[in-house]
């Protein structure tokens, strides 16, 4: 990912100049556009993992069950676990990837499909 940290800055006179970059309107406007990219990239990994849950959520809500009510109450601690997960993954990966860098134009590319090691 392209990117630069604060740490990287090496003089006060650098660390000053990444402060007032950090703080401009066009990093703001990239980091709320990778938090964005980040959590479609985690909700869509989210439902094709545990996309069965949905399903029968789906399923029991729309059944004519007299039971209906009752399976709907037992699936809600999984869909709460899947909503944990996901804000979870996000906030991680906002925290490592995004939170104290200066973001260059092409990280948008480098947080979807970053390099392989």
């Amino acid at each position: 990912m392209c990117a630069h940290r604060l740490e990287d800055s090496h003089s006060e006179f650098e660390q000053a100049v990444f402060r007032a970059a950090y703080s401009s309107a066009l990093q703001r406007r990239r980091r709320n556009t990778a938090f964005f990219l980040l959590t479609f990239k985690h909700s869509a990994r989210g439902l094709l993992f545990s996309w069965p849950v949905y399903v029968l959520v789906l399923a029991v809500a729309l059944g004519d069950s007299v039971y209906a009510l009752a399976y709907l109450l037992l699936l809600i601690p999984v869909l709460a676990l899947s909503i944990y997960i996901l804000v979870r993954g996000v906030r991680d990966d906002y925290r490592l990837k995004i939170h104290g860098m200066l973001l260059h134009r092409g990280f948008v590319r480098g947080l979807l499909f970053p390099p392989s090691h």
